[in-house]
């Protein structure tokens, strides 16, 4: 869950998408299958979707939601039989979902916007993150106290090109990449709690955890918290589905909300059901990185909206540090209707 990976990877993505197109384009349309009538006690009629999340099975908030929908019966209210399945990597789920073999996955709202600059017919119809998920960490006795202080330290970042939140990030306090030594590294944080570098890149809402697990207390920066523009995981959907099969999106999206609501009450719960997915994760971790994504998440007109301008933000951020080679409509990246009728003005969720 990085930003774009790179050009090489979009024109894959994007060849890929236009195969799909062809091969599903004499494909009988099945979007309005659910005006069949519902069942005797009011239940809607039977809908089979598959889930996919983004990466391996853990405590991201929009895995959560799916889990514990799943576990609580809120999809069976909807009428919903969900699969719920996890990417292998190398962008499985983003093909699958442009293939319309997946009908719902996740991936990050700068993902998003570079896929649509490239013409890919996905977009979001939640937004969890208010903010990003990525952050840099430095030792806490280290003396770095503000960006600033990175100028002539050794700053690793971890995909193949510099992102745009580093670059933001060290804007913000008046330096450049020219100013700070800069170190690629993989995902393993030995690199940084073996003193190989001062500045760490790191997911926020489980690598600190882990880093401090090993011994080594941190001070956290998180770009938004230095005027950086940044949005994390979003709900993604092909285009076809959230035009032609807006009744999908809105089950889909009301059991999901309702397993959120109720992993923010019982969140020890909430982790044990991810760890009947996550075998073996350390439920500690887990819980960092649930009650993490829940503070992020959180708005006072209910979660998994988003407002025009938080994307038009990110864009702007995206085009100047160059992680966007142009720009595309933003606002298109995201169909906020659903999402806003499912929540009364209170904020809470309206009930089906």
């Amino acid at each position: 869950m990085t930003l774009p990976e790179g050009r090489a990877m979009r024109r894959s993505l994007a060849l890929f998408a236009l195969l799909a197109a062809l091969l599903t384009a004499f494909a009988l349309v099945g979007c309005g299958d659910d005006d069949r009538a519902p069942e005797a006690d009011g239940t809607p009629a039977s809908r089979h979707v598959t889930f996919m999340a983004g990466f391996r099975a853990q405590a991201n908030l929009p895995f959560v939601a799916v889990y514990v929908a799943q576990a609580k019966g809120y999809f069976a209210d909807e009428g919903l039989e969900v699969d719920i399945r996890h990417s292998s990597g190398q962008d499985e789920h983003l093909k699958l979902l442009l293939a319309k073999e997946v009908d719902f996955t996740t991936g990050t709202a700068a993902q998003l916007l570079a896929r649509r600059a490239d013409g890919l017919p996905i977009r979001a119809v939640a937004l969890f993150g208010q903010r990003g998920d990525q952050g840099f960490v430095v030792r806490a006795d280290s003396g770095i106290q503000r960006p600033a202080d990175f100028a002539g330290k050794t700053v690793g970042f971890k995909a193949g090109v510099v992102p745009a939140e580093l670059k933001a990030l060290l804007a913000s306090g008046g330096l450049s990449e020219k100013d700070v030594k800069l170190q690629g590294v993989g995902f393993d944080p030995r690199v940084f709690i073996e003193g190989g570098l001062d500045v760490y890149p790191v997911f926020l809402s489980n690598e600190p955890y882990a880093i401090r697990k090993a011994g080594v207390d941190v001070r956290v920066f998180d770009p938004a918290d230095y005027g950086v523009a940044t949005l994390g995981l979003t709900f993604l959907a092909h285009e076809d589905t959230v035009r032609g099969d807006p009744d999908l999106v809105r089950r889909f999206l009301r059991a999901s909300m309702r397993g959120v609501e109720y992993a923010a009450a019982h969140v020890d719960e909430a982790v044990d059901i991810t760890l009947r997915y996550a075998n073996g994760a350390d439920p500690g971790q887990q819980r960092y990185l649930l009650e993490t994504d829940l503070a992020n998440a959180r708005r006072a007109d209910g979660i998994g909206r988003s407002s025009p301008e938080q994307w038009d933000a990110l864009q702007a951020t995206l085009l100047k540090f160059g992680a966007l080679d142009h720009a595309t409509d933003a606002r298109a990246a995201i169909d906020t209707s659903i999402i806003d009728g499912l929540y009364g003005a209170d904020g809470r969720l309206r009930p089906r």
